[in-house]
This record gives structure tokens, sequence and C-alpha cells, in this order.
């Protein structure tokens, strides 16, 4: 098994999607968790990280919509849309041009970013995501495990500690310029720092991501702003008139659903 991004991922997956479930602090209730196939172009639903079913977008983007309106938006019934994109952290033991001058320790750390534009969408990965944090109520971080011994990904037991989250509202560019950047770490636990032109973000564990996004659920606003996001998933993005911009960053996009117990006869029937 390689250490590649797919892998890392579901490596994380199960003790991500359990931390929601323990820390959000919504009481009794059920939550459903969907993620996107860029294969199938569906959605592939998950309970206790079992597969239930296949949705398409417009199924399960309609069934969210009117659930919520139905319901009314409020602790005991929302959903939330996370885009985590995982990326592959190498150890390095030599520093090169590259490499920042804060950076010091042996071994540092390093990300690749996704910086060179597709040559059918004309975008590159971080250009989509930068400007997806750019919307009112996106949550959109680069995922990087601190994993670089393949042993560890049989683990049954994953170390969540391990997992920094990049927020991209720190990087400080969009980094169009079609060149290489990355994100460097001087040790596994410190900050990151975005370049080329060094800047220092915020990483952020994923136990402070759940209790920022907890925060964010009991803003007044929030149910607007998760709708919108709905929206500019859906629809074509300004520039290609015919791809939707679910199509090129759905595969670091998980949805999460709560319905709590009162409320059974309208909550989201993925079997």
């Amino acid at each position: 098994m390689s250490i590649n991004e797919t892998v890392l991922e579901m490596h994380f997956l199960n003790p991500t999607l359990a931390l929601f479930r323990e820390k959000l602090g919504l009481g009794e209730g059920k939550f459903n968790f969907y993620k996107y196939s860029t294969q199938k172009e569906c959605f592939v639903g998950f309970d206790q990280a079992l597969i239930q079913t296949d949705l398409s977008d417009e199924d399960l983007f309609k069934k969210l919509r009117d659930s919520a309106l139905n319901n009314g938006y409020n602790l005991s019934h929302f959903f939330i849309g996370i885009f985590l994109q995982y990326k592959v952290v190498k150890e390095l033991y030599r520093r090169s041009r590259l490499t920042p001058p804060t950076v010091s320790s042996k071994p540092h750390y390093r990300v690749s970013l996704d910086t060179k534009k597709n040559a059918n969408t004309g975008f590159s990965q971080h250009e989509l995501l930068y400007n997806l944090n750019n919307n009112s109520g996106a949550f959109v971080y680069y995922a990087c495990p601190m994993v670089f011994d393949k042993a560890e990904l049989y683990n049954p037991t994953p170390d969540l500690s391990k997992l920094r989250l990049a927020d991209i509202s720190s990087c400080p560019s969009i980094y169009s310029d079609n060149e290489s950047h990355f994100i460097y770490y001087d040790q596994p636990e410190s900050l990151p720092i975005w370049c080329s032109d060094p800047v220092e973000g915020i990483s952020i564990t994923p136990e402070q991501m759940v209790e920022q996004i907890g925060q964010s659920i009991q803003n007044d606003n929030f149910y607007g702003q998760q709708l919108n996001l709905l929206n500019k998933l859906e629809s074509p993005s300004q520039e290609m008139k015919e791809d939707k911009l679910l199509k090129l960053v759905g595969d670091s996009l998980i949805i999460i659903h709560f319905t709590g117990d009162d409320e059974p006869n309208n909550s989201i029937n993925s079997d």
C-alpha cells in the first residue's frame, strides 16, 4: 500500500466522522455523512462508516433543501459542507533553495500544492479551493497527515493527533502564476508556512475544526450560507459554463447532515 491522498483520506475517515458524533454537542440524533465520488458522479452515504446508498447530487441537494425548509434551520436539524483536501507530507533531511529561512529542523516537512493549471479547466486545484473558501460558511482545509511509514496505514485505530489542518483562510495568495508552491512545516506540530514567499499560516486540529463548526452552526445566518454553498456547487462556474464546481472540488467534500430524534419523519432516508 502506497502513501497517497486517497489512502490517507480513507485512513482518517472513520475517526473523523466519529469525532463529529462525539464532540459536536447536539444531543441525541442521527448523523448522516455523504462523500462525493468523482468516478460515479454521485454521493456515497455512510452510516457507521458503511456504504448505504448512492445518490445523485441533484437528489441529495434537493432532499437537504426540502428537509431543511420543512423543519426550519435549527440545532436539531442542519447540514454542512466541509472540504478536506488531503495532501501527502514529505519528510526532508536536506535544505533546498525553496526552504524558508525559518525552517531549520532535520527532518522538516513539505507539502506540494497543486498550483498548475489544468489543461481542460484552465484552473489549478488550489485556485478552485482558494476561491471556494471566499464563500461565507465554507470550511476549506488542506489535510496534512504526519504519516511517513506505510505500516502505520494498517493501524486499526488511526491517530487523529497526527492530522494537521492548514486553514486556507490563512493562505496569502491564490497562486495563479502556474508555478510550484508549497506548505512547509519546521516540525510536525509547527504552524504551516505558505511558500514561495514565506508567510506563516494557521493550522488547527480536527477537534478545533469540530469546535469551530459547532460555534458556526449557532449563527443566525448559517442556514442561508449553507444553501448558498449548495447553489454554488450546483451552478456552472462563470469561466466554465458547462462544468459545475462540484465536479471540480467534489473529491474533497464531505456533507454532514444531522437530524434530532424529535424529527424522525423528516430525516433523509439513505436506505
